[in-house]
């Protein structure tokens, strides 16, 4: 794959499930109705401060997920393969998602801050569907907000203007109290070896999520 090896992707996905797995396997169990594609913390972890820009050049923290079922991707506008098939994928059952709820958000963060300028970005995003947000910062603000939601990024660097980044694939999802609530975790397309989250099976997801939400 061109930015994401399944090195990688072993990599995230150890990571989003250290310390959960067995009480993540209990609860999808007792839930009963919940995919494999799905990983749904037993308590959800809450999110500590965060400073990033928005593609508008407004600050963008963890406040702004409040209120709001919040769909986190992390990626980069110079991707070449995961980010636009995702993004396209969100794309076409956003319709849907915002039936399920109205307060449905999407979030792209840049890991590229050097490239990814608000213009960029704004621009990017737009071409998907002009709701979705996008927004980056500095490495040192960037990582640990990234790392907090159960993503993680690493930049190869090749040269001034070329470059890859490795990226997770999967979609974090941030409760209504600003809280990591859930994981969609991606599976390899057997047709082009990329992992991707399977949209429909999001949406079924996402239904049951907000059907048993207690707040």
């Amino acid at each position: 794959m061109a930015n994401t090896s399944k090195l990688i992707w072993l990599l995230v996905l150890t990571l989003l499930v250290a310390g959960t797995l067995s009480g993540v396997a209990w609860y999808n169990k007792r839930a009963g109705t919940l995919t494999e594609a799905v990983v749904v913390y037993p308590e959800p972890r809450p999110l500590k401060p965060m400073a990033l820009t928005d593609a508008n050049g407004q600050p963008f923290t963890e406040q702004r997920l409040r209120e709001h079922w919040s769909l986190v991707f992390v990626g980069y506008t110079y991707c070449p393969d995961i980010c636009p098939t995702t993004l396209s994928d969100l794309a076409r059952i956003y319709p849907e998602l915002k039936q399920l709820s109205d307060k449905t958000q999407v979030v792209f963060i840049s890991a590229d801050p050097g490239r990814d300028t608000p213009e960029r970005l704004k621009a990017y995003t737009a071409h998907f569907n002009p709701e979705f947000i996008a927004a980056t910062a500095g490495h040192a603000q960037l990582m640990p907000a990234v790392q907090q939601l159960g993503l993680i990024y690493g930049v190869h660097e090749r040269g001034d203007q070329d470059y890859l980044v490795d990226h997770s694939a999967s979609i974090a999802l941030v409760n209504p109290n600003g809280e990591l609530h859930a994981s969609f975790r991606p599976v390899f397309d057997e047709g082009s070896g990329m992992p991707l989250v399977d949209g429909q099976l999001l949406l079924q997801d996402l239904e049951r999520i907000i059907a048993r939400w207690r707040g």
